[in-house]
């Protein structure tokens, strides 16, 4: 769930809400990343889950109505663990702090999305690769307003990373459609089409 204000600054841009997972989880421990997890038995939607998951992890109580569809990140084939992940998007409820829950989140932060890629290319931050390239493209929006606009034009594009090697250096890269070792044509927008793990860490390689 990317949950959004506006920046108190004229001209800022809007701020978006991020956690630190805990470094106990076992997946992307450390990494800060959109409150969400898990549908539950019990949840009647996809949406009531994102509202329960925002509230557990970052105590904020949003209405499943008024959440936008935004995009549907399903992990690589090759991946031991696969995820399909439907990213919505919600502006923060007037009058609410966020608040962690201290054991999967240790740690919140309202952030511009491109502070947020700065601090993680300049390695100050880790983020998952749907992370950076959904930032990316929140980077782009000057208000909650316009994010919100351009999400309900259209239907979430639902995007497959592709894992792959270079023969020569042997280094293992993730490739988004529009990338020329991707199958498929950009259905996202942005510059950032491979990552690379490095030492524990994704970043962003130019692709060619």
């Amino acid at each position: 769930m990317a949950v959004l204000r506006d920046g108190a600054e004229r001209g800022q841009g809007l701020e978006v809400y991020l956690v630190k997972r805990s470094r106990m989880v076992d997946f992307m421990a450390g990494a800060h990343v959109f409150p969400g997890g898990r549908l539950d038995k019990a949840d009647s939607s996809l949406a009531a889950c994102a509202v329960r998951e925002t509230f557990e992890e970052a105590g904020l109580r949003l209405d499943a109505a008024a959440l936008v569809p935004w995009v549907r990140w399903i992990t690589p084939e090759i991946s031991p663990r696969r995820f399909d992940a439907r990213f919505f998007l919600a502006r923060a409820p007037a009058g609410q702090e966020p608040r962690v829950d201290g054991r999967e989140a240790t740690e919140g932060l309202w952030i511009t999305p491109k502070l947020a890629l700065q601090r993680w290319e300049d390695g100050g931050m880790q983020l998952s690769p749907a992370t950076a390239k959904s930032l990316e493209l929140l980077s782009s929006h000057a208000t909650v307003d316009a994010a919100l606009a351009a999400a309900a034009k259209r239907p979430p594009p639902v995007t497959l990373p592709v894992v792959w090697a270079d023969k020569e250096s042997g280094r293992a890269y993730i490739s988004l459609p529009g990338d020329p070792r991707h199958p498929l044509p950009d259905v996202l927008g942005g510059a950032i089409r491979r990552f690379q793990l490095v030492e524990g860490r994704y970043v962003k390689v130019k692709a060619s």
